[in-house]
């Protein structure tokens, strides 16, 4: 896959998923969705050092490292997990929905890591990947410590945009 498709992809997807949420019912979907942008890319500010984002086109960055494209690959991962889990699991209470949350981010996020990587675009510091034990999750190229990596990720950006998501 070019990398030009690739941004191109990750827009329309987001598009997409955009209009579906706002044709389906969901209220103020771009409200939120500018909740997820903000939280996620004030993770990507404090974390930046850890990873590196090249390849991209140079208009896909917005600050450094960080990219918008990946930004809003990240926002469509977190809302596709709302709807997965509010979706599908609209009783049970939000204390235990929070650790599906975590999962069903974690699940979406393996294979979208495994293609970055594999595209070149995401590479670890090597401060980082000094510290990984050097096995894989199996089928990917991603490190196994991604399995606990992003649900601790999650953790942070989950509470801020519900939250978030309530006040305004």
């Amino acid at each position: 896959m070019n990398i030009l498709l690739f941004e191109l992809l990750v827009i329309l997807v987001t598009v997409g998923i955009l209009v579906y949420m706002s044709k389906s019912g969901h209220k103020t979907v771009m409200k939120k969705f500018g909740l997820m942008l903000v939280a996620i890319f004030l993770f990507q500010i404090m974390s930046e050092p850890m990873w590196v984002n090249s390849k991209l086109h140079s208009w896909a960055y917005l600050y450094g490292n960080v990219s918008w494209v990946l930004t809003f690959g990240w926002a469509i991962i977190f809302l596709l997990t709302f709807l997965i889990v509010d979706g599908g699991f609209k009783k049970m209470p939000e204390k235990n929905k929070f650790w599906l949350y975590l999962l069903v981010a974690t699940i979406i996020t393996v294979p979208a890591e495994s293609l970055i990587i594999k595209l070149g675009i995401r590479s670890y510091a090597d401060i980082l990947s000094q510290t990984f034990s050097g096995l894989m999750i199996p089928l990917t190229q991603v490190p196994i410590e991604v399995l606990i990596a992003v649900p601790m990720i999650s953790a942070l950006i989950i509470p801020f945009y519900k939250y978030m998501a309530k006040e305004y």
